[in-house]
């Protein structure tokens, strides 16, 4: 990966904004787009691509860097020392705003809600005591007590400010389109949660004169994830942008189509498309996924290609945008005890994991 990147795309191509919008560089980004050959042939098309933003990071991959290097500058820069977002148990975002806050001698908290349990949501909860987030155990989040020194990042990190993240994103992602690393996408497939990822790509499809169809797909609950939760924080995110260009151009809302059949009507439940679909990416190009988000979302794209006559999608370009962190934890993993963990969530660890069909794997 790349270490020259010095400032975002965004600033480079509206620099008035880099005095008005805060920024610090936290990863290397500008992830790799990688061909997936051997599904290609299972799936009788013949342009299947990876955005592989599992590679985002060395210390945490995924998409969340994307937004917390716009989202900590601005905790930083307003004096900060102590930041809080939250999640469910096994909530990524609240893993890797841990990982930065650490970076960037800052105290994480992370307020967090009930989940269906996997070994996933185990694993990040350790992660969460190895990167010294403060836990606070709460379906209530309007109920934890406010406090005027932290800086309160809502889940997902999905503000205008954070979903610049992804309209920097859309930018690299032209960039590889020019300089011959894909083709340009016909259809993009990422996971919906809190909108902002897909918010942002879609207003960088339009500054970046893509004409990519945007297949945004449900993997939380409305009002956090729907159609016009996307359409209404790509407005906010074109507001904030708008106040130092106003010629920046609007979000393309014909280009978003929003996918709320493989949710499996509860946040963090795996589905058995879900399942199926981890299964299968792993075994044809050894690529992790999990089935909170990326499974539901590959699940997704491999039903439209299914749903499609392939001669009309079959040249067609479809890309994948991987949000999954990568890196393996599994040494630090083994080190850690989950008794150190605030004894009302080790419930988490003693009772059996439910059966998903994916615990063997």
């Amino acid at each position: 990966m790349p270490e020259n990147r010095k400032k975002p795309l965004l600033f480079e191509k509206y620099p008035d904004l880099e005095a008005d919008i805060p920024w610090i560089k936290l990863a290397p980004l500008r992830t790799p787009v990688k061909k997936l050959t051997i599904l290609e042939k299972k799936l009788g098309i013949n342009s299947l691509w990876v955005k592989c933003d599992n590679l985002s990071s060395p210390l945490y991959g995924g998409n969340k860097v994307r937004k917390l290097e716009f989202l900590l500058a601005d905790a930083t820069d307003k004096g900060y020392k102590k930041v809080m977002t939250a999640g469910g148990l096994g909530s990524n975002h609240c893993v890797a705003t841990a990982t930065f806050c650490n970076q960037l001698n800052l105290k994480p908290s992370a307020v967090l809600a009930d989940q269906p349990i996997t070994s996933h949501v185990r694993n990040n909860l350790l992660l969460d005591l190895y990167f010294k987030n403060k836990i606070i155990y709460t379906d209530e989040y309007d109920k934890v007590p406010r406090d005027p020194d932290v800086y309160y990042m809502v889940p997902g990190g999905s503000t205008p400010l954070g979903n610049l993240g992804f309209v920097n994103a859309a930018l690299e992602l032209k960039n590889q389109i020019n300089n011959g690393d894909i083709p340009e996408p016909d259809y993009l497939f990422v996971a919906s949660g809190s909108s902002g990822t897909a918010a942002g790509l879609l207003l960088g499809f339009k500054i970046a004169e893509l004409k990519t169809k945007l297949h945004s797909v449900q993997t939380s609950f409305a009002p956090y994830c729907s159609f016009n939760a996307v359409r209404r924080l790509a407005k906010k995110t074109w507001k904030l942008l708008a106040k130092s260009y106003n010629s920046i151009p609007k979000a393309p809302i014909e280009q978003l189509n929003f996918n709320k059949d493989y949710f499996g009507g509860e946040y963090g439940l795996p589905t058995q498309e879900g399942i199926d679909a981890v299964k299968l990416i792993k075994e044809a190009e050894d690529i992790t996924l999990e089935t909170t988000y990326t499974g539901k979302t590959f699940a997704a794209l491999l039903g439209f290609v299914r749903a499609n006559e392939k001669k009309k999608i079959k040249d067609k370009t479809i890309l994948f945008w991987n949000t999954y962190n990568s890196r393996d934890f599994l040494d630090i993993l083994t080190k850690l005890d989950y008794h150190d963990l605030p004894q009302e969530i080790h419930w988490v660890f003693e009772n059996p994991l439910t059966d998903f069909g994916l615990e063997k794997n």
